[in-house]
């Protein structure tokens, strides 16, 4: 299976929790909604739906987040009454860096797109003041592994927690978890299911003992040419 890989960094990203309302509090990394929009834009879509798109998201840079109080216009509950302008408390992640794979229906146009440094739309980390050109990395080629009931794995990647029989421990390691996550946009600013992430706060790999599939939402588990294992789900 060939992986595309492309990188994403910036010096801001927000990626808002859906469940916060009078402040706005980011998940600590893009999500895969997030991510969707961005192949989307690239694209020139309206809205990326595609079901067999495969992304992973490696960190390369550690998680910080500062909070921030912003000015934000907006208007009345869903679109209702007059124009605000009121202080919000806005919380950033800060010096952002994403190693992505994919692999799904628009591999080879994505694939020029990023060689020739070209995208239809504007690209951003979740929001319009947070701008990222994706960086071309390159194709790679996966083995895709058989997981067992147990089996101890390495990965590179953030990894979603329903694959997860025990994280195995060591010094300086700090796992942390990213949850509800919303799965996958069908259209119209209505999304189905919600996704819980691991995730290593100083962008180590992840070591832990997996549990046997079938995976619901699916997961898959690559093993690059240079020995590097990756998830994508």
């Amino acid at each position: 299976m060939d992986v595309l890989v492309f990188d994403l960094k910036g010096s801001l990203g927000h990626f808002r929790r859906p469940d916060t309302t009078a402040t706005h509090a980011s998940y600590p990394f893009i999500t895969r909604t997030a991510l969707h929009g961005l192949l989307g834009s690239m694209l020139g879509l309206d809205e990326f739906l595609e079901e067999d798109a495969w992304i992973g998201i490696q960190l390369l840079r550690p998680v910080r987040t500062s909070a921030q109080e912003m000015s934000l216009l907006g208007k009345g509950f869903l679109g209702s009454g007059k124009d605000f302008n009121r202080p919000t408390s806005v919380e950033l992640v800060v010096e952002p860096h994403y190693r992505i794979y994919y692999t799904g229906a628009y591999f080879d146009r994505l694939a020029e797109l990023l060689r020739n440094g070209q995208s239809v739309y504007h690209t951003y980390l979740g929001s319009a003041f947070a701008l990222t050109v994706p960086a071309w990395v390159g194709i790679e080629r996966g083995e895709q592994l058989d997981v067992g009931e147990g089996d101890t794995l390495e990965v590179s990647t953030v990894l979603p927690s329903h694959v997860v029989k025990e994280l195995v421990l060591a010094n300086g390691v700090q796992y942390g978890r990213a949850g509800g996550m919303l799965y996958r946009h069908i259209g119209g600013r209505r999304f189905r299911g919600t996704l819980n992430l691991v995730y290593e706060v100083n962008a180590q790999a992840i070591a832990f003992r997996a549990l046997a599939p079938p995976y619901s939402p699916p997961v898959k588990f690559l093993r690059l040419n240079g020995g590097k294992v990756v998830c994508l789900w």
